[in-house]
């Protein structure tokens, strides 16, 4: 192919660049490749018999043997522990690859024929404190786009619907001079991420109702981002009496781990359905719900997703484990058995898909009891609502173990009793003591994430 599109621009006159056509057509069957697999989602979707397991079986083959082919990280390892691409078995014995790994080895992780490749280098924000760089394929980000495209579809998304983003973009200071809080990307290749990226950066008292003004201007269908912002601004909206969700077909919650009492009041506000996904940067995984009982499905067409305990051993339905995933789409730095450092509860196995009834948070979402045991912090609201009902706003920082600091955005009714059950609350839940700081904001991350949990303790 490539041979001939030279020969036929050579008769006029041109001189063609073999690697930019290579990549060219690349970039076409990407898309011919994504658009594939959103058409299996759909199949799937209306109960059409579609092997699942047997699309997973060949994508796993797949990066497998590219791996051994084209990285020496994975060559030498798979020699090493005498691990035969032909074959899957062995595959769960193959040692983990940590993040660690990706930045000491980062060169012998990549493809050698990365000269040819669709891709760019993508930074991650680092939120366990481990930001990573690496090259992520144009491949991958095709099958992002076609997964996001087929669950705005189940929440009845329609061409010509807006879609509204909610994350932490920096915004130009030309704009916000402007009360212009948001970056419009109506028209643009941004598309299937949204239309219009609002950030939370900078969602103050002065600033939240030229948010809200826009809002009712856009009419979104489709709503996605952090859950934590999207609350925010559903707090707004019912404190002052403003309908903005008649539109809102559906609300999508990502980024962060999202809590009962934020999707509550995201359901009231927008009077729509809450539903969850779960990715990130490294692109090995995407995993959505599909109704009210608010259970992950891991797409099967991405990748091959396991929860294990801490020995490295699968975990039993019911029970949390750390989240390793291998990625089928970017084969110039493959992630294979990667440890993305989330711990998920696994509720069930199925012809390929692997359901998660909640992403727990990350290694690092713990709390330290006074005897040095770790549970994860973990309230629910419906269980001790009056631990909540007069806070705003509240953030749990740990320095020692057996010892909690709380910082509080304080309600209009709070005081001493408050403090009292909170404090008894955190003692017969996670056996630690409580101080509390008083504020009148929880500053979010450079990113513009909330940060629930500051953990501050290394893990061992």
């Amino acid at each position: 192919m490539v041979e001939l599109l030279q020969r036929v621009a050579r008769r006029a006159g041109n001189v063609v660049n073999p690697v930019w056509w290579t990549r060219k057509i690349g970039w076409w069957e990407d898309r011919r490749r994504a658009e594939a697999t959103l058409s299996l989602l759909r199949r799937a979707a209306k109960g059409q018999e579609v092997d699942m397991a047997g699309w997973q079986a060949h994508g796993l083959e797949a990066v497998l043997r590219q791996a051994y082919a084209h990285c020496r990280y994975y060559r030498e390892l798979f020699d090493r522990v005498g691990f035969d691409v032909s074959k899957l078995d062995g595959f769960d014995r193959l040692p983990l690859l940590e993040k660690e790994t990706v930045r000491t080895r980062l060169a012998d992780l990549t493809s050698d024929n990365l000269s040819t490749a669709n891709y760019h280098v993508m930074h991650t924000g680092g939120s366990t404190g481990e930001p990573l760089e690496f090259p992520r394929s144009h491949l991958a980000l095709c099958m992002d786009a076609a997964h996001y495209r087929y669950t705005y579809e189940m929440m009845g998304f329609r061409p010509g619907d807006a879609i509204a983003a909610f994350g932490g973009p920096k915004v130009s200071e030309e704009l916000t001079k402007q009360n212009i809080y948001w970056i419009d990307e109506r028209g643009s290749s941004q598309r299937p991420y949204g239309d219009v990226f609002y950030s939370s950066l900078y969602w103050k008292e002065e600033t939240k109702q030229h948010y809200v003004d826009h809002l009712l201007l856009l009419r979104p269908a489709i709503l996605r981002g952090y859950p934590s912002f999207i609350n925010s601004i559903a707090e707004h909206v019912m404190e002052h009496g403003i309908d903005v969700g008649s539109q809102v077909k559906g609300v999508q919650l990502t980024a962060e781990v999202a809590c009962d009492w934020q999707i509550d009041n995201i359901r009231k506000a927008f009077g729509a359905p809450v539903f969850l996904q779960y990715g990130h940067s490294e692109m090995a995984v995407f995993a959505y719900t599909v109704d009210d009982r608010l259970v992950y499905e891991c797409s099967p067409f991405f990748g091959l997703t396991e929860v294990l305990d801490d020995g490295g051993a699968p975990v039993s339905p019911g029970e949390v484990g750390h989240v390793v995933v291998t990625g089928f789409h970017n084969p110039v730095l493959p992630f294979i058995r990667y440890k993305t450092g989330d711990m998920a509860r696994l509720d069930s196995m199925e012809d390929g898909i692997v359901r998660l009834s909640e992403i727990a948070g990350r290694t690092q979402d713990f709390i330290y009891t006074r005897g040095g045991q770790k549970l994860r912090l973990s309230i629910n609201s419906h269980q001790h609502g009056d631990v909540f009902r007069n806070i705003v706003k509240w953030q749990v920082v740990q320095k020692v173990p057996g010892y909690v600091t709380l910082r509080i955005v304080r309600g209009a009714g709070f005081g001493d009793e408050d403090v009292e059950t909170i404090r008894a609350a955190f003692a017969s839940l996670f056996d630690v003591d409580a101080g509390f700081e008083f504020l009148d904001s929880i500053p979010l991350t450079g990113r513009g994430k909330f940060k629930f949990l500051v953990q501050e303790i290394a893990e061992s």
